[in-house]
């Protein structure tokens, strides 16, 4: 008997390809996350070549190539089908997308890119990627409550 997405014949899991949608949503994310990695390296290389405000932009680059890192990290995992990557995406993309708004039309261009990344991982198909291949599991204990009876089992 053939139960979920197994192969008939060797009853081996059947990975599904992820869709369109989310091999799009990573390679946007791989852009971003070099556009990340190259402004990290740019705020280090400002550091050592203006003598003002040199540790805070040394470590503002080295935030943001963490950043980038963790980015690159997590597309890997996000095609693999992960719940988690495509939370960590959503909230890099949240944190440092939304502030990047508001900072210069180059910074507006790589929020835009972050933001509708991460809106990229939340669209339907992508839904029922993540579904089919990372399903939410119940914590042992938990139950779904049933319908609550009026008093007497509902009889009359």
């Amino acid at each position: 008997m053939r139960t979920g997405n197994t192969s008939p014949a060797s009853g081996t899991p059947v990975r599904t390809p992820p869709p369109p949608i989310l091999r799009i949503a990573a390679a946007t994310w791989l852009v971003a996350a070099a556009l990340l990695g190259t402004a990290g390296v740019s705020f280090i290389v400002s550091a050592r070549t203006q003598h003002q405000d040199s540790t805070a932009l040394i470590l503002l680059g080295a935030l943001v190539l963490v950043l980038s890192a963790v980015s690159v990290y997590s597309v890997l995992r996000l095609r693999a089908g992960k719940r988690s990557a495509r939370e960590t995406l959503t909230s890099i993309a949240l944190i440092a997308g939304f502030p990047l708004l508001f900072r210069g039309p180059t910074l507006i261009a790589v929020g835009v890119i972050l933001l509708a990344s991460a809106a990229l991982l939340w669209m339907p198909a992508s839904n029922r990627f993540f579904q089919q291949r990372d399903p939410r599991k119940r914590p042992a204990g938990t139950r779904i409550p049933r319908r609550a009876l009026p008093p007497g089992g509902g009889k009359r």
